[in-house]
């Protein structure tokens, strides 16, 4: 029988953190049994719950540089298309609708990875 696999395990039980069970499985090539197994496991096993807050810590740090820029960007962009839409075009008016909604779902996912990671590392740019 094979030995368990803690450095995947664990970089699995963290994304699972971070994304949904589905597509986590998916990206794996595993089943959600296998995943539920992980998880139960994470819960005696202090080897594999240490493996799993590095790896947390890491996908953190990583997301953070790589999703902040890319949402600061889009956030200026739709402030300057909203300056420049017309005013009086109900398509218009709908997109920048839409684009608000937009913000204020970015604006609850940061709050969100916020108090799951800490800190201001998810500080989108309010420039």
């Amino acid at each position: 029988m094979p030995s368990f696999d803690y450095e995947r395990a664990a970089t699995i039980l963290a994304e699972a953190a971070f994304s949904d069970d589905q597509s986590v499985c998916q990206r794996h090539g595993i089943t959600d049994r296998t995943l539920r197994r992980y998880r139960a496991r994470l819960l005696s096993d202090p080897r594999l719950s240490a493996f799993v807050q590095e790896r947390q810590a890491r996908l953190a740090e990583q997301w953070a540089h790589e999703l902040a820029p890319a949402i600061g960007a889009a956030v200026r962009f739709l402030r300057q298309a909203a300056q420049s839409a017309d005013p009086t075009n109900p398509a218009a008016i709908r997109a920048v609708a839409e684009a608000l909604k937009a913000l204020a779902e970015i604006d609850m996912t940061r709050d969100m990875l916020r108090s799951r990671v800490g800190g201001d590392t998810w500080d989108f740019g309010k420039n």
